[in-house]
């Protein structure tokens, strides 16, 4: 059996019966059907641990175009973790360094590769959401990038002249003038960078539509199964739930942020969840948009200190998320909510009278070296990972999914970029990695709440 849970956070944030106060859950629609838990001991060819969107689209692959038998086991429902609870916003992103880090590290060809998988992971969920019909809400083109000062705006003209030195594609400055024509009027606007790839999504929609479709290429989800314990039987997997067992040749590990460190020694002390907030006013309404001219259809983020992420859904609710605090306790999600709250009236005070209906919270996965993993574990065969998206894991996680269901099969006829491919590390003294958070973030958070930005 596996040892009691390191827990680097508050159980609140871990409790499946705690309602999370999601404006996603509240407007997802019907739960997915046919997971039932594990019962008794069952086989497959590949067994998959968790839910989201990295486990669900590694299921669909190896399920429709290997005829693989798959199951996924589940802790609690499909997307109930942080795939259900982000921003929604299906945009570039993955590695938690810029394209020019990446190139110093790796090299322009990698760093090309990199930005070439970053593209490929947003027509991925495009064209499954398209081509299977799944109700997802896709909203907007692209990505609108805010600047408040001069500064901000030089660093997104270097920005501008990266993408396309590396990317080969253009981005759009624009303007505060035509800012406010294009987007929104609202104070202490400099103007903007267009990002010209991405667009909104229902997250907690696309989850659900993502297991349906696996479970019509045959599929199984199993629910409410948390993994007790992890034995190797002759040559295959056991992996024990309450209700029974699943033996497998092959295991995906897919649970990210969520990930226990006693569930295999490959990710022992090897990812730092940070936890990320986010809240959502009432419909806002006609009269109150005109007040800031809004008219912008993508996702938003913005250039301040620790920025946030936002947009007006198609039913005029204001979502803005960013940080969320060191401890997970109910308190201090309270806290958090209160700042998010005063960023939203800080960027449009006209909605200063729009209540705040939902706030809820899901984890963001970093590694030691702020890049994406997938791959086998060396010295244990049979057993894979694709974890750890810095934040972006809508596209990554769906793209990473399928390419490491192509690693499980042998089929492998997609290149992996060689910062995907390297081997997964734990921190230095894993028991004090929260400390990382405080190290990097720590001050400006404290400078941010106190308003000292």
């Amino acid at each position: 059996m596996l040892g009691p849970m390191t827990k680097l956070f508050h159980d609140a944030i871990y409790d499946p019966d705690r309602p999370l106060d999601s404006h996603w859950e509240a407007s997802a629609g019907p739960m997915v059907e046919g997971c039932d838990p594990v019962d008794g001991d069952l086989t497959c060819d590949v067994a998959i641990i968790g839910g989201g969107f990295t486990g669900l689209s590694a299921a669909l692959h190896l399920a429709r175009d290997d005829q693989l038998s798959v199951r996924v086991i589940e802790a609690v429902a499909p997307g109930w973790g942080a795939s259900g609870r982000n921003g929604g916003h299906c945009c570039f992103g993955g590695a938690g360094l810029d394209p020019t880090e990446i190139e110093e590290a790796f090299g322009e060809e990698v760093a090309r590769a990199n930005i070439n998988t970053q593209r490929e992971a947003i027509d991925l969920v495009e064209d499954l959401a398209v081509s299977n019909k799944l109700d997802i809400d896709i909203q907007g083109r692209g990505e609108l990038c805010v600047a408040h000062s001069a500064r901000a705006m030089e660093e997104l003209r270097g920005e501008t002249a990266m993408w396309k030195r590396l990317g080969g594609f253009d981005c759009e400055m624009i303007s505060a003038d035509a800012f406010r024509e294009r987007a929104f009027d609202a104070p202490n606007v400099s103007g903007g960078m267009v990002f010209p790839f991405g667009f909104g999504v229902h997250p907690l929609k696309y989850a659900r539509e993502l297991a349906r479709l696996a479970q019509r290429h045959g599929a199984t989800i199993h629910g409410n199964s948390p993994v007790t314990g992890w034995k190797r039987e002759g040559g295959r997997h056991r992996l024990i739930t309450a209700g029974g067992s699943v033996t497998a040749d092959k295991v995906l590990i897919a649970t990210n942020g969520f990930t226990r460190d006693e569930l295999h020694p490959a990710v022992d002390g090897c990812l730092l969840p940070v936890i990320s907030e986010i809240v959502a006013t009432r419909p806002l309404t006609d009269e109150e948009l005109a007040r800031h001219k809004y008219q912008v259809e993508m996702p938003l983020y913005d250039k301040r200190s620790m920025f946030a992420y936002f947009r007006v859904l198609p039913n005029k609710r204001l979502h803005i998320g960013g940080a969320g605090g060191m401890t997970g306790t109910p308190a201090s999600k309270e806290r958090w909510r209160s700042f998010l709250t005063k960023r939203a009236h800080t960027i449009f005070p006209e909605w200063k009278d729009a209540e705040i209906e939902y706030c809820w919270r899901g984890f963001v996965c970093l590694t030691r070296d702020h890049l994406t993993h997938l791959g086998e574990v060396p010295d244990d065969p049979g057993v894979f990972y694709s974890l750890a998206y810095h934040g972006n894991g809508v596209a990554m996680a769906t793209w990473s999914g399928r390419a490491i269901a192509g690693v499980i099969s042998g089929r492998h006829n997609r290149a992996i970029p060689a910062t995907m491919t390297q081997p997964l590390k734990p921190f230095p003294l894993p028991a004090l990695r929260k400390l990382r958070i405080y190290r990097r973030y720590g001050g400006r958070m404290m400078r941010t709440m106190l308003g000292m930005d």
